[in-house]
């Protein structure tokens, strides 16, 4: 009887450590966040990838084809990630919208999909989740997604 109620709270803890990751209370990260650099829904100079924050989500979403990465500035395999988005933006070459939001600015997004970890890349179609990838994915799996939706 012991042995389970450790394990209840162990796994109690777990996810608690899991909803302050997707929320994020480190105080200094916000700042460092690139949903911080550019304005609502637009693309940077010489970027590809539109930085979503929970403003202008719902409607960057709901028309056409758009990869959304889940990030966090702080996540290792996030850093990873990104650059892999920037080539599928790249080779996609307008005819979907890639882009990126961060979890620590936008924690309600991210619950409302359940996201749990990050990397998670969410493919929609017309507001519609229709793939999701957890985890750092290579470059051609994700123009296959996105190109079998198109």
């Amino acid at each position: 009887m012991l042995k389970v109620i450790t394990v209840a709270v162990i796994l109690a803890a777990i996810a608690i450590l899991v909803v302050l990751a997707i929320i994020n209370t480190c105080p200094n990260c916000q700042s460092n966040s690139a949903a911080g650099l550019v304005g609502n829904n637009e693309v940077g100079r010489g970027e590809l990838i539109i930085h979503l924050n929970a403003d202008n989500f719902n409607t960057t979403i709901t028309d056409g084809v758009t990869l959304v990465d889940f990030w966090a500035p702080w996540c290792a395999p996030c850093k990873m990630q990104g650059p892999i988005l920037k080539q599928v933006a790249k080779s996609i070459d307008g005819r979907a919208k890639i882009a990126k939001l961060n979890v620590d600015g936008a924690g309600g997004v991210a619950g409302r999909f359940g996201v749990q970890a990050i990397p998670t890349l969410l493919l929609f179609k017309d507001g519609n989740e229709i793939r999701r990838f957890v985890g750092v994915k290579p470059k051609e799996i994700l123009i296959d997604a996105i190109s079998s939706v198109l």
